[in-house]
């Protein structure tokens, strides 16, 4: 999106006070139920699934340490900073625009739950999706950020999930996954 489309959706939603309202108890409440199902998996895999838990919690957390570094690496500035117009929601950072840490973080957490259960973990990936349209309407990424996230995060998870079961399995370990 370029600025005055940016600045168009911004101005529809401004316009509209219960639009807005809605807008943001989706971004939010999207974000607080892609946390709240990793919590609830990570608990259930406790009781239910012990072997699944270490790569379940290592994966999503080494795709956000990795992620926020890359972030911070190329540190774009931000639509409304390089655009020069208000975001729906002001935001005081200017730069770290690439990738969206909402969505390589929500695409690694529904990759990880892609591998415990997989329609536990479609539902997450289709909360990812919310999330980054959410993130480019409200002015705070670009497309290519939103993009960027949910293609890092999944590409890590993927690739992660599969390295840590190739090392447990040289380790000796691999049969404790399957509990």
């Amino acid at each position: 999106m370029n600025a005055e489309q940016y600045r168009a959706v911004i101005r529809w939603f401004n316009a509209r006070p219960v639009a807005k309202m809605a807008l943001r108890v989706v971004s939010r409440g999207a974000v607080a139920l892609v946390y709240l199902g990793y919590l609830g998996m990570l608990a259930w895999l406790v009781w239910h699934r012990m072997g699944q838990f270490w790569p379940a919690l290592v994966v999503p957390a080494a795709a956000f340490l990795v992620g926020t570094l890359v972030r911070k690496a190329i540190d774009r500035p931000r639509p409304y900073t390089a655009l020069g117009f208000t975001p729906l929601f002001p935001k005081d950072r200017a730069g770290q625009s690439m990738p969206s840490r909402h969505c390589f973080s929500a695409a690694a957490i529904a990759g990880a739950a892609w591998y415990v259960f997989q329609p536990w973990g479609l539902a997450l990936a289709v909360l990812a999706v919310v999330i980054a349209v959410c993130r480019v309407v409200t002015g705070v990424h670009y497309v290519s950020d939103v993009l960027a996230g949910l293609a890092f995060g999944t590409v890590f998870s993927v690739l992660g999930w599969n390295a840590f079961v190739l090392a447990a399995s040289a380790l000796g370990f691999y049969a404790i996954m399957l509990l």
